[in-house]
Formats: structure tokens, sequence, C-alpha cells
């Protein structure tokens, strides 16, 4: 496995100014509704169209949400567990105030609203992936179905930024979000949960003990764990839905009798450690990618719970600070197996992992998929301590705050 000697990446300063540029070149209308266009833009550039999507700043409610994010579902405040306040980097949080005590108040009149909104996640007390308290999660869809539409697979760049609550106490881990791609129905498709993930994946990423980063990869299962057999249940989990996720993690963990890696913690004897751990952390399904980390990373495979890839080393969050998260990715081409699959994260402007020859959907892209899900891009937000074993749990209530959305492909990597 290659590790990056210097870390380095294009800064968000260069992108948003090539994309000013490009955009003041040549727009082209945006077909929808009013309430996506604004936020929308189409250019020409290299390799053809960009599309690109941008919410600079949160809305005044999580009500208006579902209009500039495409929002599957309407985020219900009092309900799911997110907030909109003022970026307490401004500093007018109140000192000590605690998550839920820096909701903002805005001004009626117009033109007096000079709060920076942000997104607020909420965590509660003991809350973990098993717990009953309802995880923040949104999906979003918000570019059109022909900004990934074309002969061959687009580069797709997804972007935001978020800032752990100080002094944040990281726990064992928990996830962050990332791009979904394909098709969940039926019983255990899912691309998360440990499901099977034939014909999705999703590209979630994960902090980790003291702050440590990593990609959480669910891909193609059958082809990185061909020995696994799928598992088969009695009753579909068509619907995505936090219950039927939690009825796939909970099956998939009673049968394998471990937490979602073994992550060099002890394990009691009668867990079978020795056994349980060797499984746990075998490293087969990484031959045949071409992957670079940063120093001092590692990589580990997990037959049940999906591949980790790049973490620690210079991939590391600091609680307190506003950190700029950036993936771009390339679907790998149509036939069955085919390794020319990309993907590529960013930590404020600094590339720390970089993956090659992957192969990401089973039977990667077909232009003239009939299933117009196969080729959709979401945004999938689900943030949740977990790992599925208490001692994942947070101990107390804590925040981290999101701004700076973004979603933009293109014929080629520009990135």
């Amino acid at each position: 496995m290659q590790q990056f000697t210097k870390p380095s990446g294009v800064t968000m300063h260069a992108i948003v100014l090539l994309l000013c540029l490009l955009s003041a070149a040549t727009t082209f209308a945006q077909k929808g509704s009013s309430s996506n266009s604004p936020n929308i833009t189409i250019t020409n550039g290299e390799g053809g169209r960009i599309y690109h999507w941008e919410v600079s700043e949160m809305p005044s409610s999580l009500g208006q949400m579902k209009g500039p994010f495409r929002l599957e579902e309407t985020i219900v405040p009092g309900k799911d567990n997110f907030e909109i306040v003022q970026d307490s980097s401004s500093g007018s949080e109140p000192n000590g105030s605690k998550s839920r005590g820096s909701k903002i108040t805005l001004p009626a009149a117009e033109g007096k609203d000079t709060a920076i909104r942000v997104l607020r996640s909420i965590y509660p007390a003991k809350s973990y992936a098993r717990s009953k308290d309802k995880h923040p999660s949104f999906v979003a869809m918000p570019l059109p179905n022909a900004a990934f539409s074309g002969p061959k697979a687009r580069y797709i760049r997804i972007e935001y930024q978020l800032k752990f609550q100080p002094g944040f106490q990281w726990v064992k881990g928990g996830k962050l979000p990332g791009a979904l791609i394909g098709s969940e129905k039926g019983c255990n498709a899912a691309c998360s949960g440990g499901g099977s993930a034939e014909n999705c994946f999703s590209t979630r990423l994960m902090w980790r003990k003291d702050g440590q980063g990593e990609l959480y990869l669910y891909a193609a299962k059958s082809v990185y764990f061909p020995k696994e057999a799928p598992e088969t249940c009695k009753r579909s989990l068509d619907k995505r839905s936090p219950e039927a996720l939690f009825l796939l993690e909970q099956r998939q963990m009673d049968a394998v009798a471990m937490p979602e890696y073994n992550d060099d913690d002890e394990l009691s004897d009668d867990n079978e450690p020795h056994v349980l751990a060797k499984r746990a952390e075998t490293s087969s399904c990484l031959k045949g990618m071409r992957i670079k980390t940063s120093p001092g990373a590692r990589s580990v495979c997990n037959p049940k719970f999906g591949i980790s890839i790049g973490r620690g080393g210079a991939f590391k969050f600091q609680a307190g600070n506003w950190h700029n998260v950036t993936q771009v990715l390339k679907v790998n081409s149509k036939g069955k197996a085919v390794k020319d699959g990309y993907l590529a994260v960013y930590l404020d402007g600094n590339v720390v992992i970089e993956a090659q020859d992957l192969v990401l959907l089973k039977n990667g892209y077909d232009p003239q998929s009939k299933d117009a899900t196969m080729n959709q891009v979401k945004f999938m937000f689900s943030s949740f301590f977990g790992g599925g074993s208490s001692d994942y749990a947070t101990p107390v209530e804590q925040w981290i705050d999101w701004k700076g959305f973004s979603m933009t492909t293109s014929g080629k990597n520009m990135w």
C-alpha cells in the first residue's frame, strides 16, 4: 500500500474561483422548481457540461431545507435531532452554552439578518447506533439525473464543512456523511448497517478515537468478500428507514457476535477473541486496489460491515475547529467487476486518501439503465455514535455544526 509523503490538494478557494469563472462564461437555464434553481449552475467546461449545486448558508428554519437540498423527506423540528443555529465561531454564542441553548431567533425585517446560520446535529446522552434515539439523518438529491448521464460515468465531487463541539468526546467513533449511489431495494440490499451492497455503494466517513478520520466504504461485497454468502430474510426491507436499518444491523451483529470493527479493543474470552479479531482485521479485500494514504494511516477489511480505508495519519479532526471535507469519485465502467472506479478524500484541501482500480458497483455504470435510481447520486447524511455496542455511546449530549454543502459533476477530474 502506497502512502503520501506530502499530502497535497487543490484548495477550496481555487475550486470556488474556477467554478465562478466557468459560471460566468456560459450559464444555462435549469429546469425545475424556482426554489432549487438559485442553488444550481450549469456551465460549459473541459469535458462537457459542469453541474454545480451549493448551499452556502442554511435557510432560516429546518422546514425550509427540503427545497434547496431536495430532501426525500422533510426534517421535522422537535422530532429530528437537528437545529438551525448561529455559527458559534462568530463569538455570539454565550460561554458555556449547551448544545440546545444557541438556537437563533431571526429578525422579521428583511435585510437585518446578519447571523451566519449553520445546521447543528444533536447526539443525546447515551445514544449510539442501536439506542432508541432517532439519529440525525436525511437523504438529499440536489442535482438532476442529467448531471450524471452520458456515455460514461462522470466525476462527482461532494463537499461539506463540519465542526465538532469544543471538547468533543470522541469515544470509539461515529458516522459522517458521504455519497450513496444505486438501488437499495430488496431484502438485505442496503449499503449500510451490514447490507449486501450488491446494487449500490456508499462513501460515508467516520471519526474514530482521538479524532482520527477514515473512509467507511460499502461496495460490491460479493466482489471483495466472495466467501461471504449474502444473508436471506423473510420480509422485504424495500423502504429505507431507521427501523429497517436497525433490523439489518441487529441480525448481522447477532450472527457475527462482534462490534463493527475489532478496533484494537480487548474482547472477552467468551467472544472467541482470536477468531473474531482475525476475521475482522483481514486485508484481503484491498488486493487489486491502488491505495495511497497518509503516513501512519491503516486500512481494515470487515466482511460484514464494510471497508475502512486510511484511518488516522494526516486524516484527523480537531474539536472546536471548522474542517472542510471533500470527496471526488467516479463509478467503474459497465461490465462485471470492471476495476476502474476512483475515489479520493480531501481534508482541508489536502488529499488524505486516494483509491484507484475500484469496483464500486458490481456491474458498473450503465448509461442505458432502465432503473433511474442506479445512476442517481444521493447525499447521504447519516450521523451517530457507533458501532453497535454500548461502549460506543456518547456519555453526554454533544453536537456537530455543518455548512458549505455542495455537489459538482464533470466529465473530467478537474480537482
